[in-house]
């Protein structure tokens, strides 16, 4: 079974594989369809959506809790031995942020705002973006980007505005 032809199977479904509250998009239906038991692998939250950008990329985007979901990719690198997953994950609520490949996730920086996420793949485009909204040179690392946008946003307490700026680690098992 393709891992593809597994997602088309589950998007076809009017219901959901297995009952869960979170619908047929739960983790644990493809769990299931991949022909695993998703009791036996952390499957919490849902597949938001999935394309198919070339013969050897499949794009998967999930909501999940706390994480990303090992149990999923243990399942279809298990399966499907000739698929290696790869992830980048963002758990505000937890302050994680990471990737198993800067490779195929080469952004490094997230500058979080009340508008878009900004990704970035160095820390001077991130200390550049930076210094345009602080309106002053910002060196270009972490403890200083995060000391500027500090220090604008109390200037601008008064604003409706709010910056956070993350730096992606990478976690290879």
């Amino acid at each position: 079974m393709l891992l593809h032809d597994a997602l088309k199977y589950i998007d076809k479904r009017k219901t959901t594989i297995v009952p869960n509250s979170f619908g047929k998009w739960w983790l644990g239906n493809l769990v299931t369809r991949l022909g695993g038991n998703w009791e036996d692998y952390p499957c919490r939250g849902d597949i938001t959506s999935y394309s198919l950008e070339n013969d050897t990329t499949l794009m998967i985007w999930q909501n999940t809790a706390w994480g990303e979901q090992e149990g999923v990719r243990r399942i279809i690198e298990e399966k499907l031995p000739s698929i290696k997953v790869y992830f980048q994950e963002e758990e505000p609520g937890c302050s994680l942020y990471a990737t198993n490949s800067f490779e195929h996730f080469p952004e490094r920086y997230l500058l979080d705002s009340y508008e878009e996420p900004l990704y970035f793949e160095t820390i001077e485009e991130a200390a550049k973006c930076v210094s345009d909204i602080v309106g002053h040179p910002v060196e270009p690392n972490v403890e200083a980007i995060d000391q500027a946008l500090d220090d604008y946003l109390t200037e601008h307490e008064e604003d409706d505005t709010w910056y956070s700026f993350h730096e992606f680690i990478e976690d290879v098992e």
